[in-house]
């Protein structure tokens, strides 16, 4: 059996948790777990094939579990304005935090409000 697996810098994940203090960059949450905080890194244009997106900072986001899956799943996109829209009623739920230490290039937005939500293919 053969599989083949993207390798996902480790450091990278790390960094974007670290500047958001582990704290969703969506709704604010802040998980706190017996070992510490918990946050996921969100690839906004998704490594590997079809989507070929960088693991690079500028294209990952801190979210928690909730709002990584809506993400993923295109149930949430994000507007160039940072506004955050819930797929379903087409509505503002919030504003993506940005910090001036990561800051999110708009193009990733772009491909995943085409290619993930926002009127684009849905799913991967």
């Amino acid at each position: 059996m053969t599989t083949q697996r993207i390798v996902r810098s480790t450091a990278v994940a790390e960094y974007v948790k670290r500047v958001h203090d582990s704290t969703c960059q969506i709704c604010g949450t802040r998980l706190i777990t017996p070992t510490g905080a918990y946050a996921e890194a969100a690839h906004i244009q998704p490594l590997g094939r079809p989507h070929e997106g960088p693991d690079v900072p500028s294209n990952v986001l801190c979210l928690c579990p909730n709002h990584h899956v809506l993400f993923d799943l295109g149930a949430l996109h994000i507007n160039d304005d940072l506004a955050v829209i819930d797929q379903n009623s087409e509505t503002p739920i919030g504003r993506l935090e940005e910090n001036p230490e990561h800051q999110i290039e708009r193009r990733y937005l772009e491909y995943h409000r085409s290619h993930i939500g926002g009127g684009g293919k849905k799913g991967r």
